[in-house]
């Protein structure tokens, strides 16, 4: 039998990852990310210029604080792991994106230019990504497939080659069901497995 202290050395923490958007999704994937033990990101970068709002429930009921940075909230939870950096990513700053996988959570008006930018750029570099899919519903499988062939919001970004997965119910906001929190918990779960599907095959 393998000695286990030897084992326990080899499940370190592999890759960067950066992560667009710490709203009500994004810092869910982000905790739950760096929460991964005997594995996950040696690094997260966290780009969102918003502050924490009284209606910021999520990120209040894991200690922020209002008027905090929410990606400065997440970088002095976790110390050195996470870089917060207070911009929005936009086509004029991609060059910031970094590392392994780029996991796209941006919401509100139209999201699909600056995703569908961020895919491209992302690309070119050999860096995998990951988005959402619609995060509306209140009782819905959560589905995780390539934006190719994607039912859902995901179809608007008219990609004609595969490689860009998402995550979600499927559902616009025009099918007027609320975002819960259950939902997205499970959006998370389920981007946070695909992110380590790409950090488990760094050598």
């Amino acid at each position: 039998m393998d000695n286990i202290a030897e084992l326990e050395k080899k499940l370190t923490r592999k890759g960067e990852v950066s992560i667009v958007g710490c709203g009500r999704l994004g810092v869910r994937v982000a905790f739950d990310l760096l929460e991964v033990h005997r594995g996950g990101p040696k690094k997260v970068y966290l780009f969102d210029n918003a502050k924490i709002a009284e209606n910021d429930i999520v990120h209040r009921r894991l200690g922020g604080k209002i008027g905090e940075y929410k990606v400065k909230f997440v970088e002095r939870f976790f110390g050195d792991r996470v870089v917060g950096i207070t911009e929005n990513i936009n086509e004029d700053n991609l060059h910031l994106l970094t590392g392994d996988v780029v996991i796209i959570c941006i919401a509100g008006g139209d999201t699909i230019p600056t995703t569908r930018a961020i895919i491209d750029y992302a690309k070119k570099r050999g860096i995998k990504t990951i988005g959402t899919n619609g995060v509306f519903g209140i009782e819905e499988n959560i589905k995780v497939c390539d934006a190719k062939y994607a039912k859902g919001p995901a179809q608007f970004l008219n990609l004609d080659k595969e490689g860009h997965i998402v995550v979600g119910t499927g559902k616009f906001i025009r099918d007027l069901e609320p975002i819960t929190p259950y939902t997205l918990d499970e959006i998370a779960k389920k981007i946070v497995i695909e992110c380590l599907k790409v950090l488990n095959k760094i050598k």
